[in-house]
């Protein structure tokens, strides 16, 4: 695989890493501190938004392809995996603890609050509303560490081609 096609693969990654990074930036930042002062009726204002609204069919595919495309370079012959084998292996393994994170978040939380009708006591909405902001923030850490090594995988290789 060339340099050219190596690093569009990691544009391609980083791309997906900071979508999914500046969209659970908003949501920690804006939407859930509204949750944790009026659960229910924020749940209800969120529920009515997002059965019109559904971002999960550009936006999820695209974050999991960003880290199955770091998982693929980092198992295939590529510049970036033999420049900065290390820095592509910690992109990966962060990105995967991200998407870990995420199918725990969205499997034992969101489903609970977005699925149907809300149903959940408000005791519950804003103990779950909590856990989600808490669950956010460290998947915040987590993808923010994969973009910060797949930048660094993509200066190295930049690196060898401007000397080039």
């Amino acid at each position: 695989m060339t340099n050219k096609r190596t690093l569009g693969w990691l544009h391609f990654s980083l791309f997906g890493l900071l979508l999914w990074f500046f969209g659970n930036l908003y949501e920690e930042v804006i939407l859930m501190p509204n949750w944790l002062v009026a659960p229910l009726d924020v749940l209800q204002a969120y529920n009515r938004y997002y059965s019109v609204v559904i971002q999960y069919h550009y936006y999820v595919p695209v974050t999991q392809l960003a880290v199955l495309a770091l998982i693929w370079l980092c198992l295939s012959q590529n510049p970036a995996r033999q420049l900065a084998p290390i820095m592509l292996k910690r992109a990966a393994i962060w990105g995967g603890l991200g998407t870990l994170l995420t199918i725990v978040i969205v499997t034992q939380i969101n489903v609970k609050l977005f699925l149907g009708s809300v149903a959940v006591p408000e005791v519950d909405a804003h103990r779950l509303g909590f856990l989600w902001m808490l669950g956010n923030a460290i998947r915040l850490f987590c993808v923010g560490k994969a973009i910060g090594y797949t930048l660094s995988a993509r200066d190295t290789l930049r690196g060898l081609r401007e000397a080039q």
